[in-house]
């Protein structure tokens, strides 16, 4: 018996060499984990979120102090605002012998007016800096490939809506001015009348705002579809075949976007939002291009 009581012990130490006794036995000895340091892991989450939180608190809390800053110096030039944004519409007016008065509805109509080219002109001057606090927060979280397309498209964005807009300036609204003014015209008869138009300023500067940013919202068209052949949702040979019924959704889509309805405007918007297509293909040629060459310097 005694023997036997003696192989036990031993037969039990022979056991205690499997590893997984051997790690229930350690875990055993060393006891159960603190609950501080369980309890520590939601902690240490929840603290990392509310970090973020702050980190974005911050971003835009510098983002809307640029934008009130800039937002009160506008209003400070807001007048010389509005002599440069209803210059062509002027132009327009004294080509078509008309005068070049524009009138308010009420007191309160030129603050207002004031007011709103103030918040627009300090939308596009703090632009820059409320785009560059965002991407302080959003850029850490995105790899080196990801930061290049979105530097790229956000500039192609840029540059193309500032282009439509200029554009429009330049060559739209002054003819459209011309062309609408130019329709109140005298009528002869044995009962003469004359059709004239009180231009208001607050209609005005709407035209010229809503010109302005349709014209530099039509022209992120190449921008739109590059983006959509990159992410292969389109091709070029589609794009190309589509050519054909491209002219009819361009003068559709001009129709649209200007806010007159006379025709020479549509025509001067419908004319560039083709070529903008026509070029949208080569481009999304081109990123073709190189995503086969990519594919093809992968070894199998």
């Amino acid at each position: 018996m005694a023997e036997n009581e003696t192989v036990k012990p031993g037969h039990a130490q022979g056991q205690s060499q499997d590893p997984y006794l051997a790690d229930a036995a350690s875990a055993a000895q060393l006891g159960p984990a603190p609950a501080a340091n369980e309890a520590s892991r939601p902690d240490e989450k929840r603290m990392s979120f509310l970090e973020h939180l702050v980190e974005l608190r911050s971003h835009l809390r510098n983002a809307a102090i640029a934008f009130l800053l800039a937002t009160i110096g506008s209003f400070i030039f807001v007048q010389n605002y509005f002599d440069w944004l209803t210059r062509p519409v002027r132009r327009g007016l004294r080509a078509a012998g008309h005068e070049m008065n524009f009138y308010a509805k009420s007191l309160t109509e030129p603050f207002w007016v004031y007011m709103k080219l103030a918040l627009v002109g300090g939308l596009l001057i703090s632009a820059p800096f409320v785009f560059w606090e965002l991407w302080r927060f959003v850029a850490p979280g995105l790899y080196r490939k990801e930061r290049r397309i979105g530097i790229l498209i956000s500039g192609a964005t840029g540059i193309c809506f500032a282009g439509g807009a200029v554009f429009a300036y330049a060559f739209m609204c002054e003819p459209a001015a011309y062309y609408l003014t130019k329709l109140c015209t005298a009528f002869a008869g044995d009962l003469p009348f004359k059709l004239d138009t009180m231009l208001m300023m607050d209609e005005v500067a709407n035209f010229q705002m809503m010109t302005l940013a349709g014209t530099g919202l039509a022209f992120e068209l190449p921008v739109v579809l590059s983006v959509l052949g990159w992410m292969g949702l389109v091709s070029s040979r589609g794009l190309l075949k589509f050519n054909k019924y491209a002219i009819v959704l361009a003068f559709v889509v001009g129709a649209v976007v200007t806010p007159s309805t006379d025709p020479f405007t549509q025509t001067m918007l419908a004319l560039p939002i083709f070529a903008l297509y026509n070029l949208s293909i080569l481009v999304v040629w081109l990123v073709e291009r190189g995503r086969r060459k990519r594919e093809a310097a992968v070894p199998t």
